[in-house]
């Protein structure tokens, strides 16, 4: 199921900055940089099963330890 989600245009600049810094560490280990989109995909995927509800109601990201 296709779905289109709206980043405001501080979200977008904050992808965006990110995907410059990874894809600057990628170009000098030889890889091929990413698209801001695939980012995106990426952080949903490696996080979506963190996200929990707090006491007081609140949506957050559990922090994940390494």
């Amino acid at each position: 199921m296709p779905m289109t989600v709206r980043l405001n245009d501080g979200e977008q600049e904050e992808i965006r900055k990110k995907a410059v810094e990874i894809n600057r560490l990628l170009i000098q280990k030889g890889l091929q940089p990413i698209r801001d989109s695939e980012l995106v995909h990426i952080i949903l995927e490696q996080s979506i099963s963190y996200i929990e509800v707090t006491a007081s109601g609140k949506i957050r990201v559990r922090r994940i330890e390494e």
